[in-house]
């Protein structure tokens, strides 16, 4: 009997920290801007609250209903610098077409938010903004949820 609450006891102890190591996903909706072209596109984040600091995540660009580019990115937060790195394929792409990759930056002036993990939780209640460049062509970008 004491052997089996001491396995139980070890079992429960076991979910409870492999549930705290479980990564949170996030998604939202994303515009940006290409000169005076407005972009938009979904995000998904992948956080392990183990590492507030780093996230990775996919994210696409879509023109009405038609997917345009689908992509990667990936970011982390380094004291009050949050920015990120991302590159993508042309949904119509052939095989072995090199990506499209750039960087971005956010501008956080919310004091409240800590963590990259902060961040993209708080897209729930207010717009997220910053910048992006690939190459020569930059602009700006904002994430909702």
């Amino acid at each position: 009997m004491i052997l089996r609450l001491v396995l139980l006891v070890m079992l429960s102890l076991a979910a409870v920290d492999a549930a705290s190591q479980s990564t949170l996903q996030l998604r939202g909706s994303w515009r940006a801007t290409a000169g005076s072209r407005v972009l938009q596109g979904t995000w998904t984040a992948d956080v392990n609250p183990n590492m507030p600091n780093l996230a990775q995540g996919s994210w696409t660009l879509i023109e009405g209903t038609r997917v345009l580019l689908q992509g990667t990115w990936a970011a982390e937060k380094q004291r009050a610098v949050w920015r990120g790195s991302w590159s993508a394929l042309l949904a119509s792409a052939r095989p072995g077409s090199p990506p499209i990759t750039g960087t971005w930056q956010a501008n956080v002036k919310d004091s409240s938010i800590d963590t990259l993990t902060q961040m993209l939780q708080r897209t729930a209640q207010v717009q997220i903004d910053g910048t992006w460049r690939s190459g020569t062509t930059s602009g700006s970008w904002s994430l909702v949820r």
